[in-house]
């Protein structure tokens, strides 16, 4: 079987080099006389990592690529208005993947010089692609990877109808050390929010980094050539009040090897194919640079549709399924460069909560059909017995998730140490001391030295943010709560800082700049919502949950129980519940919980405390997963995959 890929980029390189994996003949078509090594640089998402990742497993090449780990979007007078962790996103130069691609073809599977013409068929089937210098190449399928002006979509689907060019860009790579640079890598883009107008930056290494400026195109009437000189004075002009770093970056860019970027794109194709001729990346799709989506897209395209040549029996087959799979997310890719670019050019039309992320489209939670059981669970992110409680909580999660909903609220333990008075804890130090006391009666980790050493003047601070967390993400925001406690409860740390605070948010995929904002407004209303709640309802202890049905069934618990008494309790409202076993791998309670006390794996595994040790020491000596330890146990983490 012989493939012939038409387009010399990124998607039809990636593809000849997974198709020859299959035993196909392969020639790689590139219009260019010598392969294209200019460019500059782009980020890539997980998923197109993940392929370039396998490949590397299978040549002695390495592609030098950068860890970009925080994105953050700022206005020109240095307001924040998002700021997120990325999970899996790199930087690299073109230059650099194009040269590692290249290391797996030679000269005779590399043809170059030749620009595509037409396609000769038999019937309906193309058998031959033709070009303008004469040169013939037969084939048994066509892979169009002609990029974003390809003549190979024409020849199938007639003449593309682009949108209109209204916003440009101008890219550089600038030799520019970032000083001070935190152990996290940042791509830092600065927005207008008056005008379409935003410049951004993204490191390549500790001495270069690739920037860009987006501007909306009427700004273009003050562009008086396209010199070097002429080019550097627009960027000045239009970025004048922008910050110092914009213009020192400007200052250190070599304009002669800038270029500008018309960006547009095109509506979904009804296919991706014609017979035995099928597109690759630009050519199949095209979304607004917004998105940060191409790079990946293309490797990603060809990855899907080389596994479904090989699992299908017929190309036609294999071609309808690449479509399937690759269509919906490509759409959602234009929907959003669409969205980004009407945020872009009417900032003061959009307030700060419809911004978006590149390649991200969440739902605040998934709407679901309400569960039988409701539980308004009433918490607080210092109560030492809520610590206690969480194994209890996360396997109700596991067995009972699909019969119970848990809504969390806030009940306001520690107000403040004014005239406080719970029983045997008046002050700091008695905080300290129950806590070291309930660590050792439970056997669960926690050290009370926070409050010697640290000591939290309120749990309102922490509990506000679990609030505003709850605005932007309900899921994420019981992960966060979580760290937090994780923080507190075994890692000794003050969280009513807002360090800490924004560290955990970070950690758990929240805006670390939204939720600021809103622990000053919303997330403030929604706290003193909940501490009305409570009253309301005579909270006077935590945990408290209280339990209703459907059919307006009631019941309530206080304080701490074992887990076979929310059974009981779970039976008696629904007694035709029939729990889920637990019958997940040791990997997969971390890819579910992230973090676990050695006690909650025991737990949540139902393995004896030998056999659970030894699970634990093995995961962590093949480096699967991290730990934590202190003088009263371990805490056991999820380890991610490098990029």
């Amino acid at each position: 079987m012989k493939a012939v890929i038409i387009g010399g980029g990124i998607a039809g390189l990636t593809a000849g080099i997974l198709l020859q994996e299959q035993n196909y003949e392969v020639v790689v078509n590139e219009r260019s006389s010598q392969f294209d090594h200019q460019g500059f640089a782009f980020l890539m998402s997980l998923d197109g990592l993940a392929v370039l990742k396998e490949l590397m497993k299978k040549t002695n090449e390495k592609l030098s690529r950068q860890k970009i780990d925080l994105f953050s979007l700022k206005r020109p007078n240095n307001d924040e208005v998002i700021k997120i962790k990325l999970d899996g996103w790199a930087s690299m130069k073109r230059l650099d993947l194009l040269a590692f691609l290249h290391s797996f073809y030679n000269s005779n599977i590399l043809k170059t010089g030749r620009v595509f013409s037409r396609f000769l068929y038999d019937q309906d089937k193309a058998v031959a692609a033709v070009f303008e210098n004469g040169d013939i190449e037969y084939g048994d399928i066509f892979i169009g990877a002609d990029g974003s002006h390809s003549k190979i979509r024409e020849a199938l689907f007639g003449t593309t109808q682009f949108s209109p060019i209204v916003v440009k860009e101008i890219v550089g790579i600038a030799n520019y050390s970032l000083r001070n640079q935190n152990k996290e890598v940042l791509f830092q883009k600065i927005q207008s929010s008056q005008k379409g107008l935003a410049f951004g930056y993204i490191p390549l290494s500790c001495s270069e980094v690739v920037w860009f400026m987006q501007y909306d195109v009427k700004m273009e009437d003050s562009l008086e050539g396209t010199s070097p000189e002429q080019v550097k004075a627009f960027c000045q002009q239009l970025l004048n009040d922008f910050p110092g770093k914009t213009k020192e970056i400007i200052e250190a860019n070599d304009f002669s090897n800038s270029y500008f970027w018309n960006t547009r794109d095109f509506d979904l194709l009804p296919s991706f194919h014609q017979n035995n001729i099928v597109l690759l990346g630009d050519a199949a799709h095209l979304a607004l640079p917004f998105t940060s989506a191409g790079t990946s897209n293309a490797i990603v395209d060809a990855k899907t549709l080389c596994d479904a040549l090989a699992t299908k029996e017929t190309n036609e087959q294999a071609f309808a399924d690449y479509y399937q799979k690759r269509s919906p997310i490509v759409k959602q890719h234009v929907e959003q460069g669409r969205a980004l670019k009407d945020l872009f050019l009417n900032p003061q039309d959009h307030n700060e909560r419809e911004y978006i992320l590149p390649l991200v489209s969440e739902e605040n939670t998934i709407i679901n059909k309400p569960k039988p059981i409701q539980i308004l669970y009433f918490t607080d992110p210092v109560c030492s017995t809520c610590w206690i409680f969480q194994p209890i909580l996360r396997k109700l999660k596991l067995e009972y998730g699909d019969n119970i909903d848990i809504e969390y609220k806030m009940g306001g333990l520690l107000p403040s140490w004014l005239n406080y008075d719970k029983g045997i804890i008046k002050q700091p130090i008695d905080a300290a001391k129950y806590w070291e006391e309930v660590g050792k009666e439970h056997n669960t980790p926690i050290v009370g030295d926070v409050w010697l050493e640290d000591p939290l003047e309120s749990s309102f601070p922490p509990s506000i943010a679990f609030k505003a967390a709850q605005l932007q993400n309900i899921n994420k925001a019981t992960l966060f709560l979580r760290r937090l406690k994780e923080m507190v409860f075994i890692e000794k740390k003050n969280i009513t800082k807002w360090e800490y605070i924004e560290d955990a948010a970070l950690k758990c995929g929240l805006d670390s700049a939204l939720l600021l904002k809103d622990m000053k407004g919303r997330g403030q209303e929604s706290f003193l919502e909940d501490l009305r709640l409570s009253e309301d309802m005579n909270v006077n202890v935590f945990p408290t949950l209280f339990f209703t049905t459907k059919n307006g069934m009631k019941r309530k618990l206080e304080g701490y129980h074992t887990f076979h008494q929310f059974e009981e309790m779970i039976r008696e409202l629904m007694p035709d519940v029939v729990k889920k076993p637990l019958e997940k791998e040791p990997e997969d309670l971390f890819a579910e919980f992230n973090n676990m006390t050695e006690l909650e794996f025991i737990f949540l595994s139902n393995l004896p405390k030998e056999d659970a040790q030894l699970i634990l020491n093995n995961l962590y000596l093949a480096g699967k997963i991290d730990k934590y330890e202190n003088r009263n146990g371990l805490v056991w983490m999820n380890k991610p995959e490098e990029n």
